[in-house]
């Protein structure tokens, strides 16, 4: 652990490790993000499960730092063309940081991240993974930097309640309907006990009132199927409303829509 992560001060030294015989150092962040790099950590979590999930975050963090470092370099060379960057991280639960008062991380991360030209893409257990990760109510700080969110079948409550919220609520339809029953000259029956009456009148009627309620409840979000989900989607400009969406797993033919996938058992 130390040779690798704490190397000696030679390693770092272009004169004396010319051949690279005390190790290959690893090169800033900031140099590998402009040569479209690829930087992987192997690390079982097996191994150590505390010191993994650390050597994790601290490369998560060093990469937002670098990447974070791209704004005054864009800022003084507008003529210049800067690559695009991508963050991926799935299993996010496991890796994700709020500074809250500090100023470092995720969410201040992410609410920035246009401007140095990062496509920040996370994929997570639920909510509620999320919520236990992290400390108090700063879960809410880091799920509202996430403009666009995809909502697949949910398994708790309280992440299917939140994502309910989230599509918020509107004016519907209701439908109501009444009966009710008159009679005149009404008398009781000697072998049934109950009212009897020769002129009765019974009365049915419908009425529709308009009533404030989920988009999409709960029930829709804890019975999606595979291959259904339910989109919050922001198109860079103007926030899309809540849809129920179908998708295409990536090894069907895409040309093929997706009842014809469900239909063929694809799916």
């Amino acid at each position: 652990m130390k040779r690798v992560f704490c190397p000696k001060k030679e390693c770092y030294d272009s004169q004396k490790n010319a051949s690279h015989r005390f190790g290959k150092p690893l090169p800033s962040f900031g140099w590998l993000i402009e040569h479209g790099a690829v930087c992987a950590l192997n690390f079982p979590i097996g191994m150590n499960a505390g010191l993994a999930k650390a050597l994790g975050v601290m490369m998560k963090l060093d990469f937002e730092r670098a990447v974070l470092n791209r704004v005054p370099k864009i800022e003084a060379h507008p003529e210049q063309y800067f690559r695009q960057v991508l963050f991926l991280c799935d299993e996010y639960q496991h890796f994700a940081t709020v500074g809250e008062s500090d100023p470092t991380g995720d969410e201040k991360f992410f609410s920035l991240s246009r401007q140095p030209k990062c496509i920040p893409i996370i994929a997570t257990q639920s909510i509620s993974s999320l919520r236990s990760a992290l400390p108090g109510e700063s879960w809410r700080t880091l799920l509202q930097t996430f403009r666009t969110k995809i909502f697949l079948s949910l398994a708790d409550d309280f992440s299917a309640k939140t994502a309910s919220d989230l599509c918020g609520r509107e004016d519907q339809l209701k439908v109501s309907y009444s009966l009710s029953e008159s009679g005149h000259d009404t008398k009781i029956s000697w072998l049934t006990g109950k009212a009897l009456s020769h002129k009765a009148n019974i009365v049915a009627s419908k009425s529709y009132s308009t009533q404030a309620d989920y988009r999409f409840d709960m029930k829709t979000f804890m019975e999606l199927r595979n291959a259904q989900s339910v989109i919050l989607a922001y198109d860079g400009i103007n926030p899309a409303p809540p849809t129920f969406c179908y998708l295409k797993p990536h090894y069907n033919d895409p040309n093929d829509s997706y009842f014809v996938q469900l239909a063929q058992g694809r799916l």
